[in-house]
């Protein structure tokens, strides 16, 4: 009954999960370029077939603009190393070849040319690799201090308010995030990480409609950026919006048909039209083109997933951490699935670490408190799940969590005894039961946990009842023993009358 129950709140938050995929979270990058294959007028070339390499490395150029040369740097996710991965060899100026390809003809000649990023100056450049290096050592704070510093230094440091973004955003403050982020794109205005974050916190938030509303006039103005392009889709998947979605994964791959981030819109979008083996085809030539790519590897592991291929999706979730080790969506859902499976201690890390990617996500402290709860950390589960009534009280998930807390924990939990546990286990069931509502299924495990419950409340209350009978007979004997002894001292004690 217990994993059967688990189970059930497991599916209800994947499917939470699943509708954030796309929303990344990327890491701080450097401030400065790679030196591969560029010209006045260069794409990026062979970098458009992924997007992570500049949250582990390489800082990525976007389609048509122009990074500053001789500036490489290692960013907090490790070095400047990696090879790029394959494409046709052509750029989205500059095809291999002008013939049609599946997505429409190449238009590589329209659109707005793209502003180039100018590299910080060498004033800031200190400034900013202390930021990067703080920021590999977990020292936040003197992270956040250094970017400020060679932001203050050089306002054009673009990367620099990014990345404050970035450290705001896992400190939990998005509106503070958002204002960075929001920084970042008036210094470079085709800025696609900082575009990134601001449509990450969005979906987040609930606000997918104004994702769109924020990326319709990039998408228009920069059509050579082929990562805004891909963004754009994301945000249209978001307000469930598919069919205007591939239209903007086909902008993008009108340019370059081997661009990986939009090829995996064209995933995301077919999936949302129930056209999965249109989607499994498509996945299976991103990963010919780029098996490095986390993302692809994350859409891997969920359609490994659904189609009940546990091992092998388990295998790609934790392929994709590996890739890029701050993407949180990957990371919940190997934790999801590292508790679904019972293998507790290492979920209890998973969740750790997400919780500290996205801090203000009610359900990452959701599966972080069911972790814990788990192994038994009784009072860090609490304070988990508390933490998600606090933020969001209509969650039937965080109800039914603490119901199960109560109930496994019984006289462990702190400050508790079992009939107090057993009780507030009652309550958070109900609780759950009343927010549930009409999505109550009929076999929903609450209604045998509740019976189950009142059983042992009712077996309880009459031992407590015994127990307390029991002290009173004993105390009434003990009472009677003292009188009568009392008694015959007094006589002895007192001696005969004159």
């Amino acid at each position: 009954m217990m994993a059967r129950a688990r189970s059930s709140a497991i599916a209800l938050f994947c499917g939470c999960l699943l509708l954030s995929a796309g929303a990344l979270l990327p890491a701080c990058e450097q401030q400065g370029g790679t030196t591969a294959d560029r010209d006045d007028e260069t794409s990026g070339g062979e970098d458009e077939g992924r997007d992570d390499r500049a949250d582990r490395g390489d800082v990525e150029s976007p389609p048509g603009s122009r990074e500053p040369e001789g500036d490489d740097e290692d960013d907090l996710e490790g070095g400047a190393d990696e090879t790029p991965a394959p494409t046709t060899g052509g750029t989205a100026q500059t095809p291999t070849s002008q013939q049609e390809s599946p997505w429409g003809r190449p238009e590589v000649e329209s659109g707005e040319p793209l502003p180039p990023r100018r590299p910080v100056s060498g004033s800031a450049q200190s400034a900013y690799r202390r930021g990067i290096e703080a920021g590999q050592r977990g020292d936040t704070e003197g992270s956040r201090r250094a970017f400020e510093e060679a932001l203050r230094t050089d306002p054009n440091a673009f990367r620099a308010a990014y990345n404050l973004g970035v450290l705001a955003d896992r400190a939990g403050n998005a509106d503070g995030a958002l204002n960075y982020y929001r920084q970042a794109l008036r210094i470079q205005p085709d800025y696609e990480r900082a575009a990134e974050g601001i449509v990450t916190i969005y979906v987040r938030r609930g606000q997918a409609a104004d994702a769109v509303a924020f990326m319709e006039p990039l998408a228009r103005r920069w059509v050579r950026n082929l990562h805004i392009q891909a963004l754009y889709g994301e945000a249209l998947i978001h307000a469930n919006r598919p069919e205007e979605a591939i239209q903007a994964a086909r902008t993008a791959l009108r340019r370059d048909e081997r661009f990986v981030p939009a090829m995996l819109v064209l995933v995301k979008a077919n999936l949302r039209r129930n056209r999965t083996e249109l989607a499994q085809s498509i996945l299976d030539q991103a990963v010919t083109i780029d098996p490095n790519h986390a993302e692809v590897q994350f859409l891997r592991g969920r359609m490994l997933q659904e189609q009940n291929q546990l091992g092998q999706a388990l295998q790609a979730y934790r392929r994709a951490v590996e890739l890029r080790p701050d993407y949180a969506d990957a990371r919940m859902a190997l934790a999801l699935q590292l508790l679904a499976g019972a293998n507790y201690p290492e979920a209890v890390q998973q969740f750790e670490a997400v919780a500290r990617l996205v801090a203000d996500v009610p359900e990452v402290h959701l599966g972080l408190g069911n972790a814990y709860r788990a192994t038994k950390q009784w009072e860090k589960s609490k304070n988990e799940l508390d933490r998600v009534v606090a933020t969001s009280p209509r969650s039937p998930e965080a109800h039914y969590g603490l119901a199960l807390l109560y109930l496994e924990a019984g006289a462990e939990m702190p400050g508790s005894d079992l009939l107090t546990s057993l009780q507030r286990a009652q309550q958070e069931f109900r609780a759950y039961r009343d927010l549930m509502g009409p999505r109550l299924a009929r076999d929903d495990p609450s209604t045998a946990y509740l019976e189950e419950i009142t059983r042992q409340i009712e077996r309880e209350q009459r031992r407590i009842e015994r127990d307390a009978a029991r002290r009173q007979r004993e105390a009434e004997r003990a009472a009677r023993q003292a009188a009568e002894g009392g008694g015959e001292g007094g006589t002895t004690e007192g001696g005969g009358t004159e």
